[in-house]
């Protein structure tokens, strides 16, 4: 077993350069759980920089002091070994001491590829209280089969997404003065564009359109349908993963219906079911629920469907509108849970509902936007004692009023502005 390449630190003490990439956000979060004995788990989807995120670890652990040799780093996406095996070379061969005895760093990369990788874990874990264990894994439906139950108490994780906008701007090194957005109105529209194509893959930054579209399709969507998913549950359909991709791709928010779904693909829609819950626990979807007071009543309703990243769905589909790309955009940046459609055909694309608060949030991408758009949203607005509501818009800057409600329109190039509104309570 060939430990050596994957540690070159043991023979210089420094992690190579062209591996440590440049640092996120959300490394100083990660960083304040090193200290900790509990296992550090990170999952996301592939390509997202769970890897990197890793070796800027070991770089910390190594600027801190800690001996090259107690720090063992290993991917089992590239080979398949048995943890135990492995533990052993690295005691003997490099360690040179019993781990139970040493203060190590264990670094285990895609370890969902390990056969019956929790129970493993768990016994490395509980029979060396010195050991510190970092896991990574893409795609939570592999991470989180039964790893909650036999896991309990032994793990923090944190799922690793994506950079968002102002990351975006930042690796492209582009300054704008976000208290100025009008000032930088061409600019922030021709980078929200390229946003929208690269889905805030940073290995994808600088590629063009034809490469952008075949990234995403070979290297990360096809590599999860055809390999991951199936590697672990055994599906008979993969290509029917696709499929529902691809359908979701062409029509962003559309409305689910399992039996009418099912006919059309000639597949029973128990089936269609359970493939949608794969996709959605693999983070290639964004399941929406139509809004209700009660859970119960909103799980029962219909539903609408996105693709969890704008990269997927102008991958799948080159000629997508752009205002349908600009919906799921917020719906995937806000996260959203919730739409509205009342029997009385009133939609509204977004309920934001977080603890105490509710917020509708409607996106009318188009030239013109008056009084009728807002129509939806006041009635809303008054059934549930509310005061303000979000609209989003191509250009149209305004505040409709109608007594003490009031709903705000803000062009989408106005992010800040946007992630303002949404964070007032």
């Amino acid at each position: 077993m060939d430990l050596y390449s994957f540690n070159p630190w043991w023979k210089d003490g420094k992690v190579p350069p062209e591996l440590l990439g440049r640092k996120r956000k959300i490394f100083n979060e990660i960083s304040k759980y090193v200290t900790h004995r509990q296992i550090l788990l990170l999952t996301g989807l592939r390509r997202v920089g769970k890897t990197t995120l890793l070796y800027q670890l070991i770089d910390k652990l190594l600027s801190k002091g800690t001996s090259p040799y107690s720090i063992l780093y290993f991917s089992f996406d590239e080979m398949k070994y048995d943890l135990e095996d492995l533990m052993k070379q690295f005691e003997i061969e490099v360690l040179r001491a019993d781990i139970s005895k040493k203060k190590v760093f264990l670094f285990f990369d895609e370890i969902h590829k390990l056969k019956d990788w929790v129970s493993k874990v768990k016994i490395l874990y509980d029979m060396n209280p010195s050991a510190k264990i970092f896991l990574s894994g893409s795609a939570q439906i592999m991470m989180w089969k039964g790893t909650r139950e036999s896991l309990a108490g032994r793990f923090f994780d944190f799922v690793i997404k994506p950079i968002d906008f102002n990351e975006y701007l930042e690796f492209k090194k582009v300054e704008i003065d976000k208290k100025r957005e009008k000032i930088f109105e061409k600019d922030l529209k021709r980078h929200m564009a390229g946003f929208l194509r690269s889905g805030g893959f940073i290995e994808a930054l600088a590629f063009d359109e034809p490469t952008l579209r075949k990234y995403f399709k070979e290297s990360l969507l096809q590599r999860v349908i055809f390999i991951d998913i199936p590697q672990t549950l055994k599906l008979d359909l993969p290509e029917l993963l696709e499929k529902l991709l691809t359908i979701t791709a062409s029509r962003p928010g559309f409305y689910l219906d399992y039996k009418n779904l099912g006919n059309d693909l000639k597949i029973d829609q128990r089936t269609i079911s359970n493939y949608i819950s794969y996709l959605e626990y693999a983070l290639l979807i964004q399941k929406l629920y139509n809004y209700s007071k009660n859970l119960l009543t909103s799980e029962k309703k219909i539903k609408r469907l996105y693709l969890c990243n704008t990269a997927f769905t102008f991958a799948l589909n080159p000629g997508i509108e752009f205002s349908l790309l600009l919906e799921q955009f917020f719906v995937n940046s806000f996260e959203a849970k919730f739409f509205l459609k009342t029997p009385q055909k009133e939609e509204i694309d977004i309920i934001d509902a977080k603890e105490k608060r509710i917020l509708p949030v409607e996106i009318k991408i188009r030239e013109n936007v008056n009084k009728r758009d807002v129509k939806n949203i006041f009635s809303f607005l008054e059934r549930n004692n509310l005061h303000r509501a979000l609209l989003i818009t191509l250009d149209t800057e305004e505040k409709f009023k109608r007594k003490k409600l009031s709903v705000d329109a803000i062009p989408y190039w106005r992010y800040w502005s946007i992630i303002e509104k949404m964070n007032l309570s």
